[in-house]
């Protein structure tokens, strides 16, 4: 295997030199360079911990893994089925002068036989990670934090629908809060999951990045408190109001405007982040500086889908200019790093559409 050096956050790696092999299943040894943000995230994440146990389950090189260990003083177990994968795990670890455990098992296989428990489980597929929730949940301590990475998004996002229903049992469709209701659904099945082992989850952090979406949930107490967060979402498609139902109506269901609504999810409804947490992670990069800048509410408008809507109105305002206008009219406002044209507020769909060019 043709390794190259690299230094991320304070970890130096030994990791598989791009120019020599594609970056796929593949590979001899999986290491995504671009998920350089999701392992620094990860690391800061951690940070906010007390000295955590932790296993990082799919660990491929051992990057994100050996990375706790060096910067965020984590007791580390790493797991990976490929025996190449294992050596050079071994390999960062000694480079980093660090003990670490490290594990030569499928995923499920060492979740099923090992008694340990942990504060950290990190699961990072190459896809889904829907086959590997279930036994995840059983090994996490109380208060601990499940970071799970889903990368096959064109499912989350609507563009297959019948994939979302077989990995994800809910409803999906494309639409302009795609990437929002994506990560939405996967918290939803995270914590459906959970439920149905008896163990109550809630998220503490969530972005979608590049191609990938990542959400952290923490197990706590109240498992109704839940469960109520978990509802359909009514969307229509023509004038572009939503509400929320608990249950999956017997009929179609018409918008006030005329039009059927679209109905997606369930999903989860309440807030994506800890407001405490939130504070303890450092501006360190700029996905993290728009996520804490951004209101705290569900959904967000496309205003230049939004603006599609109006005929013959002439140049589309700035996209600050709307956010300033809506909070002279009392409401939230902010934009969004789920989508570059994206508008987070709580005014209602039909008056942002007013709005645009009054």
């Amino acid at each position: 295997m043709d390794l190259i050096k690299v230094i991320e956050g304070s970890t130096k790696l030994w990791v598989p030199d791009a120019k020599k092999y594609k970056l796929d299943s593949k590979m001899p040894v999986f290491f995504n360079p671009v998920m350089h943000l999701n392992r620094d995230i990860t690391v800061d994440i951690v940070k906010t911990l007390d000295k955590p146990k932790s296993l990082d389950l799919l660990a491929g090189t051992g990057a994100k893994g050996i990375r706790l260990a060096v910067e965020a003083n984590a007791k580390v177990d790493l797991n990976d089925a490929n025996p190449s994968a294992v050596k050079l795990i071994k390999k960062n670890a000694k480079l980093n002068k660090v003990e670490v455990e490290v594990f030569n098992e499928s995923a499920n296989k060492l979740l099923r036989n090992s008694r340990r428990t942990y504060d950290f489980i990190d699961i990072d597929p190459f896809g889904t990670p829907v086959p590997f929730l279930a036994q995840s949940l059983n090994r996490l301590r109380k208060s601990g934090i499940v970071a799970v990475t889903a990368t096959d998004t064109s499912a989350l996002c609507g563009t297959y629908p019948k994939a979302c229903m077989r990995k994800y049992d809910s409803l999906n469709q494309k639409t302009q809060m795609m990437f929002e209701i994506g990560t939405r659904i996967l918290i939803k099945k995270v914590v459906a999951d959970g439920l149905n082992i008896g163990i109550a989850l809630e998220p503490v952090f969530a972005h979608s990045s590049n191609h990938y979406m990542r959400v952290y949930l923490r197990r706590v107490e109240n498992l109704r408190k839940v469960r109520q967060n978990l509802k359909f979402l009514f969307l229509c498609p023509n004038c572009f109001t939503w509400k929320f139902e608990n249950k999956m109506p017997e009929t179609k269901v018409r918008c006030g405007c005329g039009k059927y609504s679209e109905i997606l999810g369930p999903m989860w409804t309440g807030s994506l982040y800890d407001k405490k947490l939130l504070k303890q992670i450092p501006d360190s990069n700029k996905t993290v500086q728009k996520i804490k800048e951004e209101v705290d509410v569900f959904g967000y408008y496309n205003y230049h889908m939004m603006s599609k809507k109006l005929k013959d109105v002439g140049e589309l305002p700035k996209m600050d200019f709307i956010i300033e206008k809506i909070r002279k009219k009392g409401f939230k406002a902010s934009r969004t790093h789920f989508s570059p044209t994206g508008i987070k507020t709580n005014l209602p769909a039909k008056s942002f559409l007013r709005l645009l060019y009054s």
